[in-house]
């Protein structure tokens, strides 16, 4: 009987051990993604794969002005999750899983308990960095023959698991604050200037191609001038999203000040940058724009549209990133002086002066 009590003893700290190790595997591969949605799935996956989780949903808490609280980190829309107000309180107080059903019987907690219902969640695992809660883990039902209930142990190794997850989500944004445009979303001049030199040396490397250009958006200070500021916001988001929506994953956009944008294009010679440039100008031209109702009481409307200068990467000189964006800026000055509303690129200028 002894022996039976040891070899349990004995198996039973081995899952222990195993699951510890797990856990720092888990906790250094998450430490090494600066990049939130990559974070986020990776953790996901690892709810699956280390706790036989069926799926896993994490809510991030957004400190936004007009509307703080806890968001699905893969909804785009960015909807709210609308939980009382006690539960945000009782999240920060508690710091450890708990199970939905706890949520029961806690006065003020009942919409909490009925939101995750809904969301058929059955484990909560707050994440906290600093001292402040910065989302939640929530876990769906085991899969089928792993069981109906999450153990003690599975619920200690989650809550390391969510330590590691925290410092790595607050590290993602604090990485994205340093190298994103706050009102666009889209890289800073800061990023983008490193970026350039590193593309610039991979080119010369690899003997590929590579362009760059720079977006302005016509008569924008008429704009502001006209209608607010908070308007003028509305067109560099919208601009800024339509530049996301028609350019490919790796190619990088970024705001390089006012209402200037930047796109360094990988890969891709003057040719097809031009296009690129083209297809960026028609589709700005496209959007839709309105301000505030004017005397008549009706919303004015209006349209924007931009001067785009490209330049590409050439290997017979020697080509630096002050060069290829000097370049690529007298591509727009001479697109601006010419009529705006157009794109032009350095060599065509450089073959007629």
């Amino acid at each position: 009987m002894e022996t039976l009590d040891y070899e349990e003893t004995t198996e039973d700290l081995k899952k222990r051990i195993y699951g510890l190790n797990s856990m720092i595997d888990i906790g250094k591969n998450l430490s090494s993604d600066l990049k939130l949605g990559g974070l986020l799935t990776a953790i996901i996956l690892a709810c699956g794969g280390q706790f036989q989780s069926s799926d896993a949903i994490i809510l991030l808490y957004k400190e936004k002005e007009e509307s703080p609280g806890f968001y699905n980190a893969k909804d785009e829309n960015e909807i709210k999750i609308e939980f009382p107000e006690p539960f945000i309180e009782f999240v920060n107080k508690a710091r450890e899983t708990f199970e939905k059903d706890k949520l029961k019987n806690i006065s003020g907690l009942k919409g909490a308990f009925n939101i995750f219902k809904k969301m058929e969640v059955e484990l909560v695992v707050p994440l906290s960095c600093k001292g402040k809660v910065n989302g939640i883990l929530c876990l769906k039902k085991k899969e089928e023959g792993f069981g109906s209930n999450y153990s003690e142990d599975e619920k200690q190794l989650m809550g390391i698991m969510a330590g590691f997850a925290s410092v790595a989500i607050e590290n993602a944004r604090l990485f994205k604050r340093a190298t994103h445009d706050i009102k666009t979303g889209l890289f800073n001049h800061g990023y983008f200037q490193n970026r350039l030199i590193e593309e610039i040396d991979r080119t010369e490397r690899f003997q590929t191609d590579l362009s760059v250009m720079i977006i302005d958006l016509d008569h924008f200070k008429s704009i502001n001038d006209t209608y607010g500021h908070m308007v003028g916001d509305q067109v560099l988001i919208k601009v800024a999203e339509t530049i996301k929506s028609h350019i490919r994953g790796f190619d990088i956009p970024a705001r390089f000040g006012g209402e200037e944008f930047t796109i360094i294009l990988p890969e891709t010679n003057s040719k097809d940058a031009i296009n690129v440039a083209e297809r960026l100008r028609t589709n700005i031209e496209k959007c839709k724009f309105s301000a505030p109702r004017d005397s008549s009481g009706e919303p004015v409307k209006f349209k924007v549209t931009a001067s785009i200068g490209v330049a590409s990467y050439v290997d017979s000189c020697d080509m630096t990133d002050d060069i290829l964006l000097d370049r690529s800026d007298q591509a727009l000055y001479y697109a601006k002086k010419h009529g705006r509303n157009q794109s032009v690129i350095f060599e065509n200028i450089s073959k007629s002066a």
